[in-house]
């Protein structure tokens, strides 16, 4: 049996600088697929739509990054952030059907690594005091707001994209300035008693270094994201972790 382990991306925000997708796709040419499940714990692009045809050249990029290391045995997960819209149903959704992932979790997802269960999130959700943003992620993910879409051309569905992210930007500008511990706290205490986790992970934040909470026999990490400094998590097939960084080397 092949010892797994998982690397576990934040944040990339791909498309927002130039080359940032030609660098992931080095980073993951560099894994052994065999070997290696890649999770993606939101807002893995700038902003994008998960229908093909909304589709920008960097989504395409790495789209064909993706399905060449999933043909290679490698496993994908997604977990959808902020910036991820439409994303809803796969791989049922027929429009999604060609997107490369096994498995894209809308919530939260659960992830088997020998007999331990790691579960992942977003982690947009957590600050619930954050009202503003709230109910912009639920106009987001209504299924009338993707159907309008439905009706317009690709390019204009594009552009509005961007003019969104934008919006988004605003919403939460106050509640991102600060971590919110308590927030936090509740989250993991509601997580490890709910769904008892042996790891738990959350993205969003942007935390410089790794923040650890232990609840019970769950260990939770907010995991710092890629886009500012090429880091990621891994995590061996006991559970052990480590955070690196792909650009210095390590």
């Amino acid at each position: 049996m092949v010892n797994r382990q998982i690397i576990v991306i934040a944040d990339p925000h791909l498309g927002g600088v130039s080359g940032d997708v030609d660098e992931v796709g080095r980073f993951i040419g560099s894994l052994d697929p065999v070997k290696t499940d890649l999770l993606f714990l939101g807002d893995l692009f700038h902003i994008w739509a998960g229908p093909e045809k909304y589709h920008t050249l960097p989504v395409q990029q790495m789209m064909d990054t993706l399905r060449v290391y999933r043909s290679n045995q490698g496993k994908v997960y997604l977990v959808v952030g902020n910036r991820d819209a439409f994303l809803s149903g796969h791989p049922e959704n027929k429009r999604l059907q060609n997107l490369p992932f096994d498995r894209i979790y809308p919530e939260h997802g659960i992830l088997k690594l020998g007999n331990r269960e790691v579960m992942a999130v977003h982690g947009d959700t957590i600050n619930t005091k954050d009202t503003r943003y709230m109910k912009w992620r639920r106009m987001l993910r209504h299924p009338l707001f993707e159907r309008s879409f439905d009706l317009m051309p690709a390019s204009w569905v594009k552009r509005i994209m961007f003019r969104l992210e934008t919006d988004l930007q605003q919403t939460n500008m106050d509640f991102r300035r600060s971590f919110p511990v308590a927030e936090w706290d509740r989250f993991v205490d509601r997580a490890a008693a709910k769904y008892a986790p042996d790891l738990l992970l959350c993205g969003h934040f942007h935390p410089k270094e790794l923040i650890i909470k232990k609840s019970a026999n769950t260990t939770a990490l907010v995991v710092p994201d890629w886009i500012k400094e090429g880091a990621y998590l891994q995590i061996a097939g006991d559970l052990s972790f480590e955070l690196r960084r792909f650009r210095d080397g390590s």
